[in-house]
């Protein structure tokens, strides 16, 4: 019991293939591309971070059961200017599952000396692809 008061809360871990990206970052693209852009995102960086399978699946989760909120908003809505917006607070939710998990794991990382990758790339490529396809699968499945 006393040997944990002595033990360093933050330890060396082994160095990483490719660094994470901060997890604060992931709101404009969960913000701009929806549910589906902050999940990728969330899941590629947990991976980085080596979150366990629970989380993982927790994110995953998180992330279809925002997607099926937002196809039952769009189809109430008929597809009118809430339906974006819907998009973009489902988006903003899954993020927040995301931050959840990621928080700790990447301040012992960035505590640790670690310099995180930039996210502007990929971001913009989630945000723009995951947009095209949640707007076609909207598109074919409600409207």
């Amino acid at each position: 019991m006393e040997d944990e008061l002595f033990r360093p809360t933050i330890q060396d871990r082994s160095p990483v293939a490719k660094p994470p990206w901060r997890p604060d970052s992931i709101l404009y693209p969960a913000f701009f591309g929806g549910p589906v852009a902050a999940a990728v995102l969330g899941l590629i960086n947990g991976g980085r971070l080596g979150l366990p399978r629970t989380q993982l699946a927790a994110i995953a989760g998180a992330a279809v059961a925002a997607f099926a909120a937002r196809l039952v908003v769009t189809a109430s809505l008929d597809g009118g200017s809430g339906a974006r917006l819907a998009g973009s607070l489902t988006g903003i939710l899954v993020w927040l599952v995301i931050m959840a998990f990621q928080r700790r794991p990447f301040r012992a990382f960035s505590f640790g000396g670690g310099e995180p990758s930039r996210l502007v790339g990929p971001g913009f490529a989630a945000a723009l692809g995951c947009g095209v396809l949640e707007a076609i699968i909207i598109y074919a499945v409600v409207l």
